[in-house]
């Protein structure tokens, strides 16, 4: 008995060793365990034309949006990715385990990134990790028991590990975008829970959380914060700087699921080991997802966005978008089933391929809907909101700062022709003070100050939406004349 005790003690030592190995904390000096980083130079990101080619029902290019390629250049402002589930033969898993990098397509990864993460780049440096994904099984219909929390926790320390190198080593003070989708969601989630939601520091340096593609934004009804995280809300509005944002896309028509029965926040041993603050209630909390920039009201779709690939159109454009050629609402269909609803609403004779009919094929689209195109439909929208919240975040550093200085009681009234402003609080103007106004790229526009009935002059600005600044608050302002 001794023996074989003994046997089975070295098989089951050896067993460990080989697990933890296969498991090895990531080094992330090492830069080959980046898929992209500023001192990583020859990448698929580095120098990749980010341009975006407005593309008409004729194949033509109508417009073209010029943006430039920071992810190498220090900008004050730095983009965190963490990117989805991209695997070999991704519905072939039954297991629930993590891959090694060796086991993992880091082509596929990269081309993934550039087209989720690419246009991010025009905001700062682009940090990138690699790292050993769990597999579907994981998420989708998993028990909920003890292995799912380890598989995905895993996949959590890498990108931890990534994160906290990142702000050891190149942070420096600066602003912060956190971005993912699908699985990288859920590792961002936890981030946030893990490294932010008790570190006002660390919030204070947060423009956006984007956690697109799963259920991540929950509170009870009427709150907007103390689900995933105790601290850390949803973003409410345009400007608001250190919040969440995240949406999930399905069909005009198709019914929005009820979230999965393995979702990771209905799993008591997760919120037992702090990856969240408090486990999703079904029966009384309410599920978000950004509703800001879409409404319920039908409207068209702004700028489908997709890499251009070997498109024989475009030009040398990075990016082509199609404009015009669908309509988007927000809906609502119960307390946990929200998303954005989109139709093919193509031009007469329109010769624009439609990439969302390919994805109605996929096995999971039933459960999931566009899930694989959620940032080509809401590309433009999100960096519409990253522009103004930089605008803001700029200035004001923290969601407390932000709430305070965004009163109401800031008074902005147009002149003729919009050619001055009268700054007011309640009707008493506000004189000598210095105004800065910034357009939606948090380029500064004008500088200068009131005078002593309050105004401004404003008759040499562009006509356009711009945002004004003031120690007394933020203000967003339109310019017409």
């Amino acid at each position: 008995m001794a023996k074989t005790f003994k046997s089975f003690s070295l098989t089951a030592l050896l067993f460990f060793f080989i697990t933890s190995a296969a498991h090895a904390q990531l080094d992330y000096d090492d830069l080959g365990n980046w898929a992209f980083h500023p001192d990583k130079p020859g990448t698929l990101l580095d120098g990749f034309n980010i341009d975006i080619a407005v593309i008409d029902e004729n194949l033509n290019t109508d417009t073209l949006i010029q943006r430039t390629n920071n992810s190498m250049i220090n900008t004050g402002v730095d983009v965190f990715f963490v990117h989805p589930t991209i695997l070999h033969n991704v519905t072939g898993f039954t297991e629930r385990k993590n891959i090694p990098l060796e086991d993992q397509p880091q082509p596929m990864i990269a081309a993934g990134i550039v087209g989720q993460a690419g246009l991010l780049s025009q905001f700062g440096r682009v940090f990138a990790p690699r790292y050993q994904q769990a597999t579907p099984p994981t998420f989708i219909n998993s028990p909920l028991d003890s292995t799912q929390v380890e598989v995905i926790n895993t996949a959590y320390e890498d990108v931890k590990a990534a994160f906290q190198h990142y702000l050891q080593h190149h942070n420096n003070g600066n602003k912060i975008i956190l971005a993912s989708h699908s699985q990288g969601a859920f590792l961002v989630s936890i981030l946030l829970r893990d490294l932010f939601d008790d570190n006002s520091s660390l919030r204070e340096q947060l423009v956006v959380a984007v956690t697109a593609g799963i259920v991540s934004s929950y509170a009870e009804a009427g709150k907007i914060d103390g689900g995933w995280w105790e601290n850390i809300p949803r973003c409410e509005e345009f400007e608001q700087c250190g919040c969440v944002m995240t949406w999930r896309s399905f069909k005009e028509g198709q019914t929005i699921p009820f979230i999965s029965p393995g979702h990771l926040t209905l799993n008591p041993n997760a919120a037992n080991q702090n990856l969240l603050y408090r486990n999703l209630n079904v029966s009384n909390d309410q599920l978000f997802q950004d509703s800001v920039y879409y409404s319920t009201a039908s409207q068209p779709l702004e700028y489908y966005i997709t890499l251009r690939g070997n498109a024989p159109y475009g030009g040398n454009a990075g990016f082509v978008a199609f404009d015009d050629f669908y309509q988007i609402r927000f809906q609502r269909s119960g307390m946990t089933r929200v998303g954005f609803m989109v139709e093919h609403t193509p031009q007469p004779n329109d010769q624009r391929p439609n990439p969302l009919l390919d994805e109605e094929s996929n096995p999971s689209f039933t459960a999931m809907g566009y899930h694989n195109r959620d940032y080509n439909i809401y590309q433009w929208a999100l960096l519409q909101q990253i522009d103004a919240k930089l605008a803001v975040c700029t200035l004001t550093n923290s969601v407390k700062d932000w709430k305070a200085n965004n009163v109401n009681s800031l008074q902005i009234q147009n002149g003729p022709a919009s050619n001055y402003l009268r700054i007011s609080i309640e009707d008493s103007p506000i004189r000598d003070e210095t105004v800065k106004i910034y357009d939606l790229n948090g380029r500064l526009i004008l500088e200068t100050a009131t005078d002593s009935s309050g105004k401004i002059n404003t008759s040499g600005i562009p006509p356009s939406v711009y945002f004004l600044h003031t120690g007394f608050g933020v203000k967003k302002i339109l310019i017409q004349r």
